[in-house]
């Protein structure tokens, strides 16, 4: 897989989806339900399964798709609970936390702060 770096929208599809489908089914669903061009190269999109014991990253390499799959053998990805949208839109950071296992949802970060000048 490429560099996360290489990316600059993350989109995670909300709702579980069923991994019978493979590249251009996931690419449909990008499409018609998650309302996104798959053909931006710089755009990743990630889906679960039912029991949240898999991932896919589907993404547009220049001359085709691509798809990552991971499957955890003990454990479920923490994924964010279903809500009104239908995807959401995450940090490569994010994306680097819901692969190591931990929710995302729970982590509160600091925000920025702009200062005028010096206090």
């Amino acid at each position: 897989m490429k560099d996360i770096g290489n990316f600059s929208k993350i989109f995670l599809a909300i709702k579980p989806v069923d991994f019978r489908k493979q590249i251009y089914g996931l690419a449909a669903i990008a499409k018609d339900t998650l309302e996104e061009q798959t053909s931006e190269s710089r755009s990743l999109f990630i889906f679960t399964n039912r029991n949240k014991s898999a991932i896919r990253i589907l993404y547009w390499d220049l001359t085709g798709f691509a798809l990552w799959t991971k499957i955890l053998e003990k454990d479920r990805f923490k994924w964010p609970r279903r809500s009104e949208e239908a995807k959401r839109l995450i940090s490569q950071r994010e994306l680097k936390w819901l692969l190591q296992g931990i929710d995302i949802e729970k982590i509160k970060v600091h925000e920025p702060l702009k200062t005028s000048g010096v206090i």
